[in-house]
């Protein structure tokens, strides 16, 4: 099936199912998803629900500078470098290429990658000619009890006018896939906690610079087996919050309280914000080195970025590529997050270990694989030694009074002025006639 026979067909349909055959185009097994086969016998049932809450995702993707930073900035790198369609027809090639060229395929990928580790998944609908990025927030899977896509299903409030989509008209992108759910899981849900704890902090810090400030409390919750989670914690800070002044405190042994004065606070709390922003980082794997030491950052950020290209590689080649023609796929470039010094540190590397050969290096370098270079002559009388207002004569006699010698072998060494003899081919090297280094 060639491109042409995709434009312009559309399948989605408003307010009922569309058509579904079991085990069409694969196989599902007799396996059964329990949770689905309980909740399928409900009416009312019509999608599988989503893992988490959406609207927490992207209300502090949109507040916080910094966890918007770290969720853009993989997805930026993986599509940075450009892409290429990999196949024999020519001129297929060519009409996806333009396709994907007049839709603005690299920032298209780059939202979807993007709402996958907000929301957990990412969908593009595909119309035969375009693929338009659909809010994560309301799109929903149904499968059947087995475990096989039925249909996607957007929500917009009345089930009459709710639009069901095949199959083949939304390309999904899981973020690390869990289980055997439905969705993928959203980045921002693991570190919701760190955020609450580093807005906490950062109040508290504001709090301890008042100058009206006297006194606060350093409250540390939960015992070494029994670690508080953000419920309980929000719980503490909660009834804190509403005491009174002079009002008794009261708590178990699983509280310790400490209380804490002007800038001591706001300092042992500057520590302690430090030590949740760098979890956030880890956690979001763009480690805080990435900005001042980017050398240290690579070993977790880029390895994940290249996960990130090849779950993007997998869904548009499983799902999209079959629609436009058979032996087809989608790749990436090859990731580019080091400087020229690096490169040539790491081809030093593989050198030293075998895994290129020296003519691989010299060939990325634009050399000749051989290595061989081509000696060209040099005019009269030129200032072979640099320097400027030397006597230029002198040196090309001393090249001239070299005599031939022989090695131990017998071999007859060749005089530095047979080396300057003429060649026919090679570039041509700019002497300094002169001895002018300006």
């Amino acid at each position: 099936m060639g491109l042409g026979d995709w434009i312009s067909r559309r399948f989605a349909t408003k307010g009922k199912n569309p058509p579904f055959k079991e085990d069409e185009p694969m196989g599902f097994g007799e396996g059964i998803i329990r949770r689905l086969h309980l909740i399928g016998q409900s009416s009312a049932y019509r999608y599988e629900k989503h893992i988490g809450d959406n609207r927490k995702y992207m209300n502090i993707y949109l507040a916080d500078p910094i966890i918007r930073t770290l969720i853009d900035l993989p997805c930026l790198y993986a599509v940075k470098d450009g892409y290429d369609i990999v196949t024999d027809d020519e001129d297929l090639r060519n009409k996806i290429q333009k396709l994907f060229v007049d839709i603005n395929i690299d920032m298209t990928i780059y939202g979807w990658l993007r709402n996958a580790r907000i929301f957990g998944s990412g969908y593009l609908e595909w119309t035969g000619d375009n693929l338009i990025l659909r809010s994560s927030q309301n799109m929903f899977v149904q499968r059947n009890e087995h475990g096989q896509l039925m249909y996607y299903y957007q929500d917009i409030g009345i089930d009459s006018e709710n639009i069901r989509f095949e199959a083949d008209e939304i390309i999904e992108l899981q973020n690390n896939p869990f289980d055997d759910y439905a969705y993928g899981l959203s980045d921002v849900h693991t570190v919701m906690y760190l955020v609450d704890l580093k807005d906490y902090a950062l109040r508290d810090i504001g709090i301890a610079l008042n100058k009206h400030a006297v006194s606060r409390f350093d409250i540390s919750c939960g015992l070494p087996d029994m670690p508080y989670g953000p419920d309980k914690i929000n719980e503490i800070v909660s009834a804190f919050n509403s005491l009174q002044p002079g009002e008794d405190i009261i708590h178990g042994n699983d509280v310790q309280i400490k209380e804490l004065e002007g800038a001591n606070r706001a300092f042992e709390y500057g520590k302690y914000t430090e030590d949740i922003m760098d979890k956030i980082h880890i956690a979001l794997k763009v480690p805080k080195t990435m900005w001042n030491n980017p050398e240290q950052a690579r070993p977790i950020f880029e390895p994940y970025v290249k996960y990130l290209q090849k779950a993007v590689e997998s869904a548009i080649n499983s799902q999209l590529m079959p629609q436009l023609g058979d032996d087809i796929r989608f790749v990436f470039r090859q990731l580019n997050v080091e400087d020229a010094f690096t490169k040539a540190k790491t081809d030093m590397i593989y050198l030293s270990e075998g895994v290129l050969a020296s003519s691989e290096v010299r060939a990325e370098r634009g050399l000749d694989p051989k290595g061989t270079v081509d000696l060209q002559p040099t005019t009269p009388n030129v200032n072979v030694s640099g320097g400027k207002n030397e006597d230029k004569k002198e040196e090309s006699q001393r090249t001239e009074n070299r005599g031939e010698g022989t090695t131990k072998k017998g071999d007859v060494r060749k005089t530095a002025r047979r080396a300057y003899e003429p060649k026919k081919k090679g570039n041509q090297p700019a002497a300094n006639a002169t001895g002018d280094r300006k």
